[in-house]
C-alpha cells in the first residue's frame, strides 16, 4: 500500500475571504422587514374597514328593499309614479336647457340684384365676441375673419368664399352658387344651419 502524501500547503488553492458583515447592513434588513411588517398591518386595517362599511351599506340597502316590499301595493304604486313624474321633469328641465344654437348666431341669405350676387348674412347676437371665426359654405367653401364682436354682422359675397388646393391655391365660389348650408366655426363652438334664400 502506497502511503497518499498530503499537498503542501502553499499548493493548496486559495479559500476567498467572506468579508463580515457590516452593521449598516443589518440595520438596513431589519429597516426593510419593519417597513414591510407596517405596511402589512395597515393593510389589513383598510380591509377590515371597507369590508365594515361596505358590509353596513349592503345589509341597510337590503333592509330597504324589504321595507318597501312589505308596503301595501298602493304605496309602491303611489313610489313608481312620483319616481315617473320626478323622471319626467327632470326631462324637461335638460330640453329645456338645451340650445341647438350655443353661439347665438342668426344666418340669412340675400340676394342682390345690381350687380347680381348673394350676400350670407352672419349675426352675432350672443353677448361674448366670436375669435378665429371660420365660415363653410356648403361644406366646401370657407371664409374666415379673426373677430366678430358681439352684436355685429359678417356680409361676404358669396364669390368671397374659397377653398385652397394642395398646392395653396384659393379658388373662389362661383356668383351663382346656391347656398344650402353654413358651418360656422370659433372659439366659442360651432353651429350648423340649412340656408333658405
Amino acid at each position: 500500500m502506497v502511503p497518499v502524501s498530503e499537498a503542501p500547503e502553499s499548493s493548496r488553492p486559495p479559500v476567498a475571504a467572506q468579508p463580515p458583515e457590516t452593521k449598516d447592513e443589518s440595520a438596513s434588513g431589519g429597516g426593510r422587514a419593519a417597513i414591510a411588517r407596517a405596511l402589512s398591518v395597515a393593510t389589513r386595517a383598510v380591509v377590515s374597514w371597507t369590508s365594515r362599511i361596505f358590509g353596513e351599506l349592503a345589509e341597510q340597502g337590503g333592509q330597504a328593499v324589504r321595507e318597501f316590499q312589505a308596503r301595501p301595493e298602493h304605496s309602491r304604486w303611489r313610489a313608481y309614479a312620483l319616481g315617473s313624474y320626478g323622471m319626467i321633469v327632470v326631462a324637461t328641465l335638460l330640453f329645456q336647457f338645451y340650445d341647438p344654437n350655443p353661439l347665438g348666431a342668426v344666418v340669412r341669405v340675400q340676394p342682390v340684384d345690381i350687380p347680381r350676387s348673394t350676400v350670407i348674412l352672419v349675426t352675432n347676437n350672443s353677448r361674448k365676441p366670436w375669435k378665429d371665426v371660420k365660415l363653410t359654405l356648403n361644406g366646401v367653401f370657407v371664409y374666415t375673419q379673426d373677430l366678430l364682436p358681439s352684436g355685429r354682422s359678417l356680409r361676404p359675397e358669396v364669390d368671397k368664399f374659397m377653398v385652397v388646393d394642395a398646392a395653396g391655391l384659393p379658388s373662389f365660389a362661383p356668383r351663382t352658387l346656391e347656398p344650402r348650408s353654413m358651418h360656422i366655426d370659433c372659439d366659442r363652438g360651432s353651429f350648423d344651419t340649412e340656408l333658405k334664400p
